[in-house]
């Protein structure tokens, strides 16, 4: 697949560092060019490691997407800080009962914000993710959050698995009749771009859209499990033409159930 609607290049990191390492490895197999700095070839995306983390520089030719690298922290970032609550949607629409969790296949991973929640809360979460760049900031910040003794436990409870099960090698991972399958297509651009935060256009801007979220979701209900969840704006189709036996609103989104 594309790395990207716009072409990546990446910083030459200094030696040593696990990120840079990964950054390294990274640039090999997908066969990406060096640059000094980020200016160096103002109409790409540049990975580079900033505070011992890899970031994705948006193009400096577009001034609308900002000038801050999309990094994912674990750690930092205060939107992750608060763990999962029983009576929280997400909670609710995935089966929470008591102390039970269910385990959870993420098939649209991403930034990995809703894999987090989860697993914050006590499931085990297979996190698929396809797009190579994000899969790669993806497991920089489970790494790094592997290595806090406060957020290792979480991490722990995250598989990330790299692939796209619709593709010709599909990644393979275990299932089960409990599991919960979860999807977030990408939603539309709205069409005021200031309201979207510059982070989401970044990866907007990266990833595009899920076309094939429909089929996406058609295979996953094909799988064992116990219920799927997808994930949509409040005023949204449903994701096929299939009801959902339930769905759970908080804010803007909506959680639509599907049981077996």
């Amino acid at each position: 697949m594309a790395l990207a609607p716009l072409p990546v290049v990446a910083c030459r990191p200094e030696v040593g560092s696990p990120a840079g390492a990964r950054l390294q490895a990274f640039v090999a197999e997908w066969g990406l060019g060096w640059v000094d700095a980020p200016g160096d070839e103002p109409a790409r995306f540049a990975l580079a490691i900033e505070n011992g983390r890899i970031g994705l520089i948006p193009p400096l030719d577009r001034p609308d997407l900002g000038s801050h690298p999309l990094v994912i922290d674990f750690a930092a970032d205060p939107r992750f800080a608060r763990p999962l609550a029983r009576k929280d949607a997400l909670a609710r629409a995935t089966g929470w009962k008591g102390g039970y969790r269910p385990p959870v296949v993420d098939l649209t991973t991403g930034l990995g914000r809703d894999a987090w929640a989860l697993a914050s809360g006590g499931c085990q979460v297979t996190a698929v993710e396809r797009h190579p760049v994000v899969w790669l900031l993806l497991t920089d910040a489970l790494e790094r959050a592997a290595d806090d003794p406060a957020l290792a436990a979480i991490a722990a409870r995250i598989a990330p698995v790299f692939g796209d099960v619709l593709g010709e090698h599909p990644p393979s991972f275990a299932v089960d009749p409990e599991t919960v399958w979860y999807l977030d297509p990408m939603f539309p651009e709205r069409k005021k771009s200031a309201l979207v935060k510059k982070p989401m256009r970044i990866f907007h801007q990266l990833v595009g859209e899920d076309p094939d979220a429909a089929a996406l979701f058609a295979w996953a209900r094909a799988q064992s499990g116990a219920r799927w969840v997808v994930k949509r704006p409040p005023g949204a189709p449903t994701i096929d033409t299939t009801a959902p036996g339930i769905d759970y609103r908080s804010g803007r989104l909506r959680f639509d159930v599907y049981l077996r």
